[in-house]
């Protein structure tokens, strides 16, 4: 039985936001699995990523992204900074993911 949270990471092939494609140079899909003794208590999940693509937008964002040869829908709230022409982003999923 976990101690702590545990994490699990998935590589992100293709990414849209807002209905839009964003060209990523790096992107995972992150869930944080919290325990209550050993059974599971709670998932949360969020995206990682960095991409040349200087209009991200912040806030509310509808996601889609394909992850091991699926498609997955969900809302994300976005963060993002730049420098030196490359965004790293940090998208905090709202509720489930389901097939997109």
């Amino acid at each position: 039985m976990p101690d702590r949270p545990t994490l699990e990471h998935r590589q992100v092939t293709a990414l849209e936001l807002g209905g839009r494609p964003i060209e990523i140079t790096s992107a995972q899909l992150v869930y944080t699995h919290y325990w209550n003794d050993d059974q599971p208590a709670q998932r949360e999940w969020e995206v990682l990523g960095r991409t040349n693509d200087d209009d991200l937008k912040e806030g509310v964002e509808a996601i889609v992204m394909t992850v091991d040869g699926r498609r997955l829908k969900g809302r994300v709230v976005m963060t993002s900074s730049r420098s030196y022409g490359l965004s790293a982003f940090q998208a905090v999923g709202l509720g489930e993911l389901t097939d997109a």
